[in-house]
């Protein structure tokens, strides 16, 4: 009988601690012993929980580093803005030269914050140096051009099984996306884009040189300085109008003779070439001569080919930065740097620097010649800046995204809250009430346990 007892109330006391220990933690599984199959599911769950946890958690380191560049490309594309109104401004042909001056300056400064902006960072990681953040981006080399040194490589998030966000963009495919259209020249000397493929990218001086003049002008006329300031290449008529006191090249505007017979007179043809010409022995005469002007041709400065005129695809190489050039030679009239540029292919900061240059025309071409430079530049401006708004909505989609994702996750982490929770977590109302009636029944069983087993020695001795 005693062991009857206290083997019930055991069984009583255990369900009281039960119900008590639910009551105070809250959870109905304490232990897997409790429920296997609850235990089961709710591991079950939590997994799937920590996978969900884990995508947020790359979400929310993503999400800096895209609000961090989509803020510097914003700033960046304020900045473009503003030097295309200058470029605008700069081709203005009623400018002077201090006015232009002032406009390069300008330039250089922006050209100088935007490279700062490209080489930006969050925390110690360049934004947009592919997945080389440890270094900057872009490099100004010593002659002043600026070089790309990160990768193409993009840095990516899972968010989601199987599913991959990329988070940055490399910084050539915003500030100077390669997409090579062919050869451009600015126009000035005559020569064409030869018939094979060029190998280059950003812009080039091609070097057109005279070399000498040869002719007999006649009627005491003779080559000032024996030719060596001419820009001429190939035949150019020269006619002196006596009886109009000028004297025309090619199809130019005719130079008045001065009364004083000058030792060196400037005539210039209508394609910018020029020759000098000795007066001072003019017999007063007219006459029609042709002059012709022979030449050289270099793409890096210092080593020259003759010109034949014949050439249509003469190769030239400037073995200093890799490039391959071929040339028609076939209409060249003029000596002169030639502007070459390979299309698509030359970052914003190349093109800014060339305008400022261009606009300060340390070269000394004519203001015309100069706008037919800036001109070719601006193109190549206009798509840098076209790239640096389409990386901006890239990177403005994909923070969408994430803020889409991360708000679905969110949702979904509430939702395995509740599974593990139904799972789990106890019924307080009746964990309690179960709680109650094991203390009623273990007081009961105690007060009837006591009457059952309530002998003394008296009960023996009977």
């Amino acid at each position: 009988m005693f062991n009857l007892v206290r083997s019930g109330l055991n069984f009583n006391l255990t369900k009281l601690a039960r119900a008590q220990e639910q009551v105070a933690t809250g959870k109905r599984i304490l232990k897997p012993s409790d429920d296997a199959l609850g235990t089961s599911v709710g591991l079950a769950v939590r997994r799937q929980k920590g996978g969900v946890e884990a995508y947020r958690s790359a979400i929310n380191t993503a999400r800096p580093i895209l609000a961090t560049a989509s803020s510097q490309l914003q700033e960046g594309s304020s900045m473009m803005t503003e030097a295309r109104a200058l470029i605008i401004q700069g081709m203005n042909g009623t400018l002077s030269p201090g006015d232009r001056e002032a406009l390069a300056d300008q330039l250089d400064l922006l050209r100088e914050s935007l490279l700062e902006v490209a080489n930006s960072r969050s925390g110690e990681r360049f934004l947009f140096s592919g997945t080389d953040t440890s270094s900057a981006p872009f490099q100004e080399t010593s002659d002043g051009r600026v070089e790309y040194t990160g990768n193409q490589s993009n840095q990516s998030i899972l968010i989601g099984r199987g599913v991959e966000l990329e988070v940055n963009l490399p910084g050539d495919e915003i500030f100077g996306r390669n997409e090579y259209s062919g050869v451009t020249f600015a126009g000035i000397t005559g020569v064409k884009a030869g018939l094979s493929a060029n190998s280059g990218s950003g812009y080039a001086d091609l070097y057109v040189r005279h070399d000498s003049t040869t002719g007999s002008p006649g009627s005491g006329i003779a080559l000032a300085g024996g030719g060596e300031s001419d820009t001429i290449i190939g035949s150019h008529t020269v006619t002196v109008d006596a009886a109009a006191g000028t004297v025309t090249l090619g199809s130019g505007p005719p130079v008045a003779i001065p009364s004083t017979l000058p030792s060196s007179l400037e005539v210039k043809d209508a394609d910018g070439s020029s020759v000098f010409l000795d007066f001072s022995a003019w017999d007063g005469t007219g006459s029609t001569f042709t002059l012709t002007g022979s030449g050289s041709i270099s793409f890096n400065g210092s080593s020259y080919q003759s010109i034949s005129l014949t050439e249509t695809d003469l190769e030239l190489v400037d073995d200093s930065r890799g490039m391959v050039l071929h040339v028609d030679t076939t209409g060249i009239t003029r000596a002169a740097p030639e502007l070459v540029s390979f299309s698509g292919s030359a970052n914003i900061f190349d093109t800014m620097k060339g305008v400022a240059d261009d606009l300060r025309n340390d070269l000394g071409f004519t203001t015309s010649e100069s706008l037919t430079r800036i001109k070719v530049r601006l193109a190549e401006f206009d798509r840098n800046q076209a790239n640096l708004l389409i990386g901006m909505g890239k990177l403005g989609a994909r923070t969408t995204r994430l803020d889409t994702t991360e708000s679905r996750l969110g949702d979904l982490s509430v939702h395995l809250d509740a599974l593990i929770s139904n799972s789990e977590d106890a019924d307080l109302s009746t964990v309690v009430l179960d709680m109650s009636r094991a203390e009623q029944t273990l007081q009961l069983a105690q007060a009837t346990g006591t009457r059952l087993i309530s002998r003394t020695l008296l009960d023996f001795l009977r």
